[in-house]
């Protein structure tokens, strides 16, 4: 047995979360070596007691992983562990991080700067259109949306980064083969199709209840630098999300709403006590680039492993790169763009809305094109 699939056998064991696996390694000085301890040996581990022990004990002896694995490859799914050089590195970070990551789609958009969108699962037309609207513009500025596929604010928040074309990343709250609600499986499939993907740290056949979907709450926060609250009432459920972003140092953000709405009371107790007010999707990347930068002074990382620090690379089309060629700092005449890129007029017009949802450019007096963030 491998260190990895160690991880994947004990993944499978009720229970045995990150911290005590943890504790565990360093006493028996691997991971594999857990399995061939005795129920007395467990009994020396910090926080383990004699019925842990006997459960621990038992249930390690039946644990595989060979079984799991061959299903996965069935099921086209990806196990990651802590091993893996694939697994999350913001997620590694967190006190209490899964011991494995199934994950259905592409494992890359798990290690890209990503914010999170959340909120209640009964939002106002008005929590609908601003979680979509601000679904639509992070992923097109090249930010990967990350939410828990439930129904609202989250279904809202994923359906606009599809429609912009960007990636998406959904935290279930049981296994992939379990997906809930149901009627969201074809906007996973689409998630998948656009180059994101849909997570869960359950093996196959666990079904979501109410102790997994807090859980799963601290992977949304976790693999991003900032959490965005859309509508929220006071005792909602995404609190507990924004409890665990606070505690991971993720920046929080929330959207204020009419002051009579009980869907927006959650969001002005947020802002009352330090949150950012969150009105367009140039304050979240602000503020997550504000995060971003002070946590690399905090820790004093080089050049060479600051990829995180940079805002994403935006992906573009043939067109958009001929137009952004032609765009100068100080700013490009529109009609400069039409002739030097060959495209007509509206066909030029098109790819500066685009380009400006993408953040990239913005418009100065005169017509004028310019790069955005520069003068």
């Amino acid at each position: 047995m491998t260190e990895r699939e160690a991880l994947i056998a004990m993944n499978r064991v009720s229970g045995l979360g990150a911290i005590t696996v943890k504790r565990m390694a360093e006493r028996f000085g691997s991971l594999t070596a857990v399995f061939e301890v005795s129920e007395g040996d467990l009994l020396g581990v910090q926080g383990i007691g004699p019925e842990k022990a006997r459960q621990f004990a038992e249930d390690l002896k039946g644990a595989r992983s060979d079984d799991e694995l061959a299903l996965a490859a069935k099921k086209g799914v990806k196990l990651v562990t802590w091993v893996d050089e694939g697994y999350p590195a913001l997620l590694k970070q967190i006190a209490d991080p899964p011991l494995v990551l199934y994950v259905a789609g592409q494992v890359s958009a798990l290690d890209v700067p990503a914010v999170a969108v959340i909120g209640t699962r009964h939002p106002t037309v008005y929590g609908r259109e601003t979680a979509r609207r601000f679904g639509f513009q992070l992923a097109a500025a090249g930010y990967v949306v990350v939410s828990g596929l439930a129904s609202g604010i989250d279904t809202e928040a994923h359906v606009g980064a599809v429609q912009a074309k960007g990636r998406s990343v959904a935290v279930l709250g049981g296994a992939l083969d379990r997906l809930f609600p149901r009627e969201n499986a074809g906007l996973a499939r689409d998630m998948v199709a656009k180059g994101g993907a849909v997570v869960s740290e359950y093996p196959f056949g666990r079904q979501p209840d109410r102790q997994t979907f807090p859980m799963r709450n601290r992977i949304v926060s976790g693999l991003c630098k900032g959490v965005l609250v859309v509508e929220a009432p006071l005792n909602s459920g995404t609190m507990i999300t924004v409890g665990q972003a606070l505690d991971q140092n993720r920046a929080v953000m929330a959207v204020p709403g009419r002051i009579d709405s009980p869907a927006s009371q959650g969001c002005h107790k947020l802002v009352r006590e330090g949150a950012r007010l969150v009105t367009s999707v140039d304050d979240v990347i602000e503020e997550v680039q504000d995060l971003l930068t002070g946590m690399r002074r905090e820790q004093g990382r080089g050049a060479a492993d600051g990829a995180v620090d940079r805002r994403p690379d935006v992906p573009l089309s043939a067109e958009e790169r001929r137009v952004m060629a032609l765009v100068e700092s100080e700013g490009t005449p529109a009609d400069v763009l039409v002739r030097g890129s060959g495209l007509d007029a509206g066909q030029v017009n098109a790819l500066l809305i685009g380009l400006q949802l993408k953040r990239l450019v913005r418009l100065l007096p005169g017509g004028l094109v310019a790069r955005r963030g520069e003068s």
